[in-house]
């Protein structure tokens, strides 16, 4: 009896030592063969690696992606300017012709605060321009590029576009909080009461009557309340379209014909009043006023279709 129990004692503590041979073994496997997969992974990771590193050092490195030749690209800078007098910012536009605008748009524009040409010189507006702007050290043009320094747009930017396709061209930072804004229509004053209110310029290229010019639709757009989503259908396929809502002044439409290097400029009349205070002007980060001047210049045109 003694014997019997005895040798299911030593059978059961052989089974059990099985057991966790087997589960050692198999978890010796697994971490074997995670290994060497790692390993495998590795070598091909550094054989790519070298691979690349030759082609680079054999001057063999992949040719940047090329534009589309039918793109078109849009130069765009932002310039503040800071408490010069009235006589300073009359001058700046000896050098601008605003008769590219029809009469009664240049009206509409001028009794909403804004003023628009076309730039006739442009090495001497732009040193007029510099002459008018505050001092500014490394700090000042840091923060301005990275759109903290003032609660309008600053720096530059170039903008790849393509025909009929739209941009939108931001030019202050969002005002916090409900607002009213008043705008001038036909001699009639309208106004709403809009939330965290975002002006821009809603930016539109199209074909021009001629080969060597393209025309450009400037839109001011008042975009505001909370972000909702829409389904936008295409050709291909639907999708989720996520933006607010915006109040879109169509009758005060911008309009551009220009060809290759041709500048352009919109500013807020001075003293600023309007949509183009609201929409041109704010405060440093120094508790300034300024104003923003928007050059837009056409750096390069589609290309002609043989």
């Amino acid at each position: 009896m003694y014997r019997q129990r005895r040798a299911g004692i030593v059978e059961g503590q052989e089974v059990s030592s099985l057991k966790t041979m087997d589960r050692r073994q198999f978890c010796s496997l697994m971490f074997a063969s995670s290994l060497a997969s790692s390993v495998a992974g590795c070598a091909t990771w550094m054989d790519r690696s070298s691979g690349e590193l030759l082609r680079h050092q054999a001057g063999k490195t992949l040719a940047p992606a090329n534009q589309s030749p039918q793109s078109i690209i849009l130069s765009v800078e932002f310039h503040s300017i800071q408490s010069s007098s009235s006589d300073r910012v009359a001058s700046m536009w000896q050098w601008v012709d605003e008769m590219v605008l029809t009469p009664s748009r240049r009206a509409d524009l001028a009794a909403n605060g804004l003023r628009v040409g076309k730039v006739i010189r442009p090495d001497q507006f732009k040193q007029r321009l510099s002459e008018m702007a505050g001092p500014r050290d490394v700090v000042d043009v840091f923060l301005g590029e990275a759109d903290v320094a003032s609660e309008v747009a600053a720096g530059s930017r170039r903008i790849p576009m393509r025909l009929a396709k739209r941009y939108e061209l931001p030019l202050r930072q969002p005002r916090s909080g409900s607002h009213v804004t008043m705008l001038r229509n036909k001699g009639q004053t309208i106004g709403k009461t809009l939330q965290d209110p975002q002006y821009l310029l809603a930016i539109t290229p199209s074909k021009s009557k001629t080969a060597s010019q393209i025309h450009l639709q400037c839109r001011p757009e008042i975009q505001h309340g909370s972000m909702r989503q829409k389904w936008i259908s295409s050709d291909s396929a639907m999708r989720i379209d996520t933006r607010r809502d915006a109040w879109s002044l169509d009758w005060l439409d911008i309009e551009f014909a220009g060809g290759k290097d041709d500048l352009f400029v919109v500013s807020a009349s001075d003293p600023a009043f309007g949509l183009g205070k609201e929409m041109l002007s704010g405060v440093s980060a120094d508790n300034v006023q300024e104003q923003v001047v928007v050059l837009i210049k056409i750096d390069r045109l589609p290309e002609a279709k043989l």
